[in-house]
Parts: structure tokens; sequence; C-alpha cells
């Protein structure tokens, strides 16, 4: 699916995506969502063992009242569309990492309270590898791996289906909970039925910077507009867009864009906090005019969250 940001006039082709891959070759991909799926990182260093092993197996703890933190708060109040993000502003922007020896970035995730990494059912479905998450490195190619969380358990929606790239949301249970002190904190959810259309949303990731490159060793971010479902059907994608999904990008110019290694990393939108609106899903190569990107539209699942995260604490709002 999607994978790389900011994009400035990329646009990198379906056609292309072989050269991408970070395993070995597989059968030609047919779907959307495999297509966008594969990404090689070439920048990244040896997987570093600082995952915590405390509380695997045990009963969770009752979180304290109001979790003592606050969710969607940057760590700097800036906004630097098409630029690397030089501190840990976004805090909640999370990696997604196989490999023990050569770890390699295939995905992006957004953590949602201390023990829930919110992403794309495409990246993970059909997975047989160790994932493991980062957070707080927003240089890949530092030693400090920043924090460090094997995935214990993955929780695709029932309803996704990787033909129509439909419900596109997977959650990531964590081996132990994250801190949420000092400059770490989640996402803010939205409300039930979250209207951001005309809102400009920020997405932020390590995907490819330009056609035919590599990811991102820095996080980067860009500003895209939020387009109406009804806007987003008048475009190269047509009837695809269902009420589910919601797009956002400059569809007369194209140019900024989320792409591969982007893929299931956060669309965000600041409303005195930060809100995830959207959850990289997939589009017609990246960054192209009439084709702006697709994402899993976060107000649709809310239910679906929090049944299947009743045993982490999130911060207030």
């Amino acid at each position: 699916m999607r994978s790389l940001l900011l994009l400035l006039g990329c646009s990198l082709c379906l056609c292309a995506q072989a050269q991408y891959q970070y395993e070995s070759p597989q059968p030609v991909h047919n779907t959307l969502a495999q297509q966008f799926s594969d990404v090689l990182d070439l920048s990244a260093e040896e997987e570093q063992s600082h995952s915590l092993k405390a509380g695997r197996g045990k009963q969770r703890q009752q979180c304290s009242p109001k979790q003592n933190c606050f969710c969607g708060t940057p760590n700097t109040n800036r906004i630097v569309g098409g630029q690397q993000v030089r501190s840990n502003k976004y805090p909640w922007t999370a990696q997604l990492v196989k490999g023990r020896h050569y770890p390699r970035l295939f995905c992006g995730g957004s953590l949602i309270n201390d023990r829930y990494v919110l992403t794309a059912a495409h990246c993970v479905q059909g997975n047989r590898d160790q994932i493991s998450i980062r957070l707080l490195q927003i240089d890949r190619s530092s030693r400090d791996p920043g924090i460090v969380r094997k995935v214990t358990r993955t929780i695709i929606h029932p309803n996704y289906d990787n033909q129509r790239i439909v419900n596109d949301v997977a959650l990531l249970r964590l081996e132990s909970p994250v801190p949420l002190t000092g400059n770490m904190r989640p996402v803010c959810l939205p409300n039930a039925n979250h209207n951001f259309d005309g809102k400009t949303g920020v997405v932020a990731g390590w995907g490819l910077i330009k056609e035919g490159g590599v990811t991102s060793n820095y996080l980067q971010e860009v500003s895209v507009p939020i387009i109406t479902n009804q806007q987003c059907r008048t475009t190269r994608y047509k009837n695809k867009i269902v009420d589910v999904m919601l797009c956002a990008g400059l569809v007369k110019s194209g140019g900024k864009d989320a792409c591969q290694g982007d893929s299931g990393g956060p669309l965000i939108v600041n409303e005195g906090r930060y809100k995830l609106a959207g959850v990289v899903s997939f589009g017609y190569g990246c960054a192209q005019a009439n084709a702006p990107g697709v994402y899993a539209r976060v107000s649709k699942f809310l239910d679906w969250i929090k049944a299947n995260t009743a045993d982490a604490c999130y911060c207030a709002s």
C-alpha cells in the first residue's frame, strides 16, 4: 500500500513495485494492497535487544485516573509541511520493523494507548515474522533505538477485504506497556463519526522520498488537505471509495502524498490536540494528480478498537 510521504512531484509506478521488495521475490501481486506493501530498507542498523520482557502473561494492572497524561500533545508546537521532523514532535508515530540481524522498516503505525499500535491490515496480513515497533527514534541511523517493543498479538479487522482494501486496519498488542511519561504520549482517537472534511491533515513516516529511492532515515511529514468522499469519487478511484475511507491530497496538482513505507502510519489533524483521522492505506502511485491518498477513516472503527484494547490504559483527551 502506501508508503512514503512528501514526494514533491514524485509518481511511483505500480509496475516498479518489485524493486522495493525487502524479502526474496514473491509472485506477482494482484491487489493494490499487495502492490504497495513491499519496501526495501537499506539504511536501518542492526536491531538491538532493548525490548522489555516484564509483565508478559500477567494480569493487566488497573489504570491510574486518566492515566496522568494527555493524548495528542506534540513535543514541539509547529507544523512544517514537507520537511523532516527534527524533534520527537509526533511521539506516537511508530516504525514497524522485521528481521533480527538487519531489521527492515516495512510500515508505520500510531500508538493509541500504552499497549496498542494501530496500523493497516495489509501491512500484517499473512505475516509470519516477528514484528517489533520503535517509538521516539526519528533518526533510524541513530544507535539509540528509542523505545522498542515486540508485538505479541496481531488483530486484523474481521471484515478486512484485501481486494477492495476495505476496513484496512489492524491492532498490534505490545509485549509490555509503553510508559506514557516525559515526551512519550499516544495520539488522540477522534469522536464517533468525526468529520475532518476540509481540514488540513499531517501525514508522517519514514517511507520513500523520491521515485525509485530508498526509505528515509529521518521521520518526514507533509500537510495535505482532506477532501470529501464525494469529491474523491470524482477522481480516478471512482466507486472504490466507501464510507470507511478518507481521502487527502492535492487533487489537481498532486505533489504531496504518502508512499511506499508509510503504509499504516498516521494522518493527524490538529484540533487543539492531534487526532488520528486516518491510517495510510492505498493510492494509485504516489503524489499523482487526480489520485489523492486514501486512508482508513478511524472514526468508523472506534467500537472495534475499544473492544479489542480493553486491557490498555488511555490518556485523557
